[in-house]
């Protein structure tokens, strides 16, 4: 299963985690992993591009931590937005393969 953190901080994206492997699939025709992986490298490429001092990013095989250096900058904010909605819509499909824990 894959396993979705998302942390708030004054009610602002503060960290999103991602870890795991959704076993829908055999690799390579796992569509939700697919699919998170798509939202989650998009959204890091977004969060990035012209940001990159104001985030940090860790990752591995099945594994990503994204940590928001700066909670005030809404164009931060509004990427996260959009990388969570993509998220719990893929969730809503398929819930047997990911889940997401907001605190």
């Amino acid at each position: 299963m894959i396993k979705i953190k998302i942390n708030l901080t004054e009610n602002r994206y503060s960290s999103l985690e991602v870890s795991g492997h959704s076993n829908y699939d055999e690799k390579g025709k796992d569509i939700v992993c697919a699919g998170v992986s798509s939202v989650v490298v998009g959204g890091l490429n977004a969060l990035t591009y012209e940001n990159k001092k104001k985030v940090s990013i860790k990752m591995n095989d099945g594994y990503v931590k994204v940590d928001i250096l700066d909670l005030n900058d809404d164009k931060l904010q509004l990427i996260m937005n959009v990388i969570i909605i993509q998220l719990k819509s893929i969730e809503e499909s398929y819930k047997k393969y990911i889940k997401i824990e907001e605190k």
